[in-house]
């Protein structure tokens, strides 16, 4: 069997060769041919021999003969056609043939100079005597289109039913394209008439008093959120007031009306050079953007407006423009930048009535949209918030701002604030303030975290402050912070009291500390929600490696500044458009819930007015009161004796690496079982001092004088 299947591949490859070297022969026939009747004369003697015989006997029909041997060329070459040699030189025979009868019928007809050749002038004479002139025409004409389409292997019946085919639905393509176009032309006429019969849309200038009627119901469901600020104890302490900031510049605009009109006009014209039919409805001019509420005409998509951003742009001398479509209006808004943009300042937010009126101890006063309204939201119920902007964009100043918020609304004994600052330059006017916390140390001694391992410490301290109010809540039978200080305001107990961490540079801590941070800011944001506690972090290099997916996923609500580039907008706020914005507490605000993201404009607080509250809060003496199971937990970032010594897996672990004069997770998990539970252990060694990891070393570095002497004070304080 395995003799005949080589026999067999040996034959077809003869006749692959075979076909190949014919081709070649028919290649060369018909270029040889094809010189030899175009340049006979300089064919030499055997091309002008051929020429002449073969133009003696077929006449014109002899300049066809070349076309034959090149598609005896293209069915050789080509090894999907089938070789049929006997009938395709029959048909070839039979189309030269009637080629120079149909070309004298053609000479002696229409009296042209074409010839038919000898057999031309044979064939010609027989079907003139046998069916007359015209009919004998028609009669060759057709043997002719036969003999060829045999040839070329055509079936001219698979040919006409294409032809009608496809005219038959090109025709129906051609009603249809028509009846559009007509349904076009009618709606385009209708608009047209509208405009005529009515008076052209003159932009309506929305002033302040009309946005803030029309807004009531929006500034009720951001700012009113149903949280209970519960009474305290009589603490003589006093809120500070809104009257310590400037008064706010942004209150009137500073484009005149002449000026608004004038622009709207020109974003008018300019979409009309594109063919976009659009009206201005109203104009709402804002601190730093002006927002125009345009009416599209009927089929123009929105997609067509925001390809054209760049154009319009140019047109209207701006960097850069940003396209909101507006579904409670049904119209598209167009934000152009003003040509002098405005401060918007925190008294004017703090002193509005959505502030004024929210019961939320943790309200934020973030800025004012592009209508010039306050915009204020609840720290609460986001729970957490992530923030990015590049350097200068505003992000330090809409920290403070958000601390500020919350000291105009809650007392010290009501919200206490861990302050993270690793660029030691932002947070150092906040380390005298009564609400300062840090759970690794005693309250008179709390401070700003500045050391990225003293901040990745005081977090898993605050992992256990979490977990111990979770078993007090439980013992409570409470589901959350609200509920339990409800409870303990009736029977007279102590509350718990809000914790609000504000890391201002989330990228440095991940450079150096990127596991115990993750790893204690995704158990803080999952589960610290019920129990008071929320995180604000920013960084102004929003890539992967610092918020990763694990941050991402538990922070539903996100605020961005403006960006370096695209990667950015889509990695802090999954779609783009951060890129785009103007900087300066410009910024793009997503709830959590919501699909769309709110632009407003940041409001700014320098750094005296910032002194003048933290002032006003440090005169009046009030004192930093911490919880009893907080107080116990001593020392910055070192270990509480008292709390070890109750340890089930602490000293059983000094022991046995006391005794194995090494340490890995490994051997934690040999004789631990689990590797949570090892790596848990190996993070209390690392914390308490036990064991260290110098940068750029993969080895750990035991300190065995220190376990020794813990063993020994153990052992002698039994």
């Amino acid at each position: 069997m395995g003799k005949n299947k080589k026999t067999k591949s040996k034959k077809q490859d003869n006749i692959r060769i075979n076909r190949e070297a014919t081709s070649l022969f028919f290649a060369l026939a018909s270029f040889l041919s094809a010189y030899a009747f175009i340049v006979p004369y300089k064919s030499g003697i055997v091309g002008r021999a051929f020429s002449t015989v073969v133009s003696e006997i077929f006449g014109t029909a002899s300049y066809i003969l070349p076309f034959i041997f090149l598609w005896f060329f293209i069915i050789h070459f080509r090894q999907s056609v089938e070789i049929r040699k006997r009938i395709d030189f029959i048909w070839s025979t039979l189309c030269m043939v009637s080629s120079s009868a149909l070309f004298e019928s053609v000479h002696f007809i229409f009296k042209s100079k074409v010839c038919g050749g000898w057999v031309g002038d044979k064939l010609y004479m027989f079907f003139n005597e046998l069916l007359d002139v015209r009919l004998g025409f028609a009669v060759i004409s057709i043997i002719a289109l036969i003999c060829t389409t045999k040839l070329l292997r055509i079936s001219i019946i698979r040919v006409v039913y294409n032809f009608f085919k496809n005219l038959k639905r090109d025709i129906a393509k051609s009603k249809e394209k028509a009846k559009i176009q007509n349904e076009a032309n009618i709606i385009q006429q209708r608009f047209e008439q509208d405009l005529s019969r009515q008076e052209p849309i003159k932009p309506n200038i929305v002033n302040k008093q009309e946005r803030e009627e029309r807004k009531k119901e929006d500034i009720a469901a951001h700012a009113v959120d149903k949280q209970e600020t519960f009474g305290s104890k009589n603490f003589n302490y006093k809120l500070p007031n809104a009257a310590l900031l400037k008064n706010d510049s942004a209150s009137s605009s500073l484009t005149s009306r002449d000026e608004l009109l004038k622009r709207a006009e020109l974003l008018r014209t300019t979409l009309a050079d594109f063919d976009i039919n659009a009206e201005v409805k109203d104009i709402i001019p804002g601190p730093v953007v002006t927002r125009y509420d345009l009416v599209l005409a009927p089929g123009i998509r929105i997609q067509t407006v925001s390809s054209i951003i760049d154009n319009i742009s140019l047109a209207m001398r701006t960097a850069s423009i940003r396209v909101v479509t507006i579904p409670e209006k049904a119209v598209v808004g167009i934000e152009v930048p003003n040509p002098s943009s405005v401060i918007v300042g925190l008294r004017g937010i703090l002193e509005s009535r959505a502030f004024e009126n929210s019961r939320s101890l943790l309200t934020l006063a973030l800025g004012k949209t592009t209508d010039g309204l306050g915009y204020v939201t609840n720290l609460a119920a986001m729970p957490h918030l992530l923030i990015a902007g590049a350097t200068g964009s505003g992000k330090s100043v809409g920290i403070h701002t958000m601390i500020l918020s919350i000291l105009h609304k809650a007392r010290p004994d009501e919200v206490k604030f861990m302050l993270i600052d690793p660029k030691r330059v932002e947070m150092p006017i906040y380390k005298d303030i009564p609400h300062l916390y840090n759970p690794c140390t005693n309250a008179a001694d709390a401070d700003i975290i500045t050391n990225p391992r003293e901040a990745a410490a005081a977090l898993k301290k605050l992992v256990m402050v979490m977990e111990e109010r979770y078993t007090k809540f439980a013992k409570a039978a409470m589901r959350n912070i609200e509920d339990y200080n409800s409870k303990m305001l009736e029977m007279g107990g102590e509350k718990e009291f809000y914790i609000v961490v504000i890391i201002d540079e989330l990228a440095d801590l991940m450079l150096i500390v990127q596991k115990e941070i993750e790893d204690s800011i995704q158990r803080l944001a999952q589960m610290a929600r019920a129990v008071g506690i929320h995180l604000i972090l920013a960084t102004q290099r929003p890539s992967v490696n610092v918020i990763t997916g694990i941050i991402k996923a538990n922070f539903p609500a996100r605020l961005s500044f403006q960006t370096t580039s695209k990667i950015d907008s889509r990695v802090i706020l999954d779609i783009l458009g951060a890129e785009s914005l103007m900087g300066k507490g410009d910024m793009l605000f997503l709830p959590p819930g919501e699909v769309k993201p709110v632009r407003l404009q940041g409001a700014f607080v320098s750094l005296k007015e910032a002194e003048k509250i933290i002032t006003f809060i440090t005169d009046q003496n009030f004192p930093r009161l911490y919880e009893p199971m907080v107080v116990e937990v001593e020392g910055k970032g070192g270990f509480d004796a008292n709390r070890e010594r109750g340890s089930k897996d602490l000293i059983p672990a000094l022991k046995l690496i006391n005794e194995r004069r090494r340490i890995s997770q490994d051997l934690l998990k040999a004789n631990f079982g689990g590797s949570a539970r090892a790596t848990n252990i190996l993070s209390i060694l690392e914390i308490e001092g036990f064991v260290s990891k110098p940068e750029g070393a993969n080895k750990w570095h035991i300190d065995f004088d220190k376990i020794s002497q813990y063993l020994n004070n153990l052992e002698s304080g039994k």
